[in-house]
């Protein structure tokens, strides 16, 4: 009955109304540990940096070497190739003065079979004032000196 005389009832609000124990508050945490997330994250992108740069700096360096090495190589075969040219022209020196004409002779009728000529087989023809031979008249003698023409002015120095 007590009751009746009060507006409100008020006692059954009062368990709630007691003070709670307070839990830690998380969120606290959690923003630390993303603080730390964010050093942590800003330390692996330096050293991802870092590691980019120096190995940017190893293959600059590496394909310098790279060329040195090709370079030398380079200058090694033309120091070969100058001194085979050398030694192709002291060679072709040497069979050109080894080739005597006794050589050449001596092979033409050693290993060709040719035969050396008599001198009764030899014809010599002068000429006083051109260098033009004459033999025959008529047209098949004009033809003919024609068509030997180009070779004998092969023949001449």
């Amino acid at each position: 009955m007590d009751r009746q005389n009060v507006a409100y009832d008020l006692s059954m609000y009062e368990t709630l109304l007691e003070p709670r124990p307070k839990k830690k508050e998380e969120p606290k945490q959690t923003k630390v540990v993303k603080i730390k997330n964010k050093h942590a994250f800003k330390n692996v992108v330096n050293i991802l940096s870092i590691a980019v740069v120096v190995s940017l700096i190893v293959g600059v360096i590496w394909t310098n070497a790279e060329i040195t090495k090709t370079t030398n190589s380079i200058a090694a075969a033309q120091n070969a190739i100058t001194e085979a040219e050398s030694e192709k022209a002291y060679l072709e020196f040497t069979l050109e003065s080894r080739m005597s004409l006794d050589e050449i002779e001596d092979y033409a009728v050693g290993v060709l079979g040719m035969v050396k000529m008599d001198s009764s087989q030899v014809e010599y023809v002068e000429i006083e004032n051109e260098n033009k031979v004459e033999w025959g008249e008529g047209k098949l003698a004009d033809r003919i000196e024609e068509a030997v023409q180009p070779i004998l002015s092969y023949f001449q120095p």
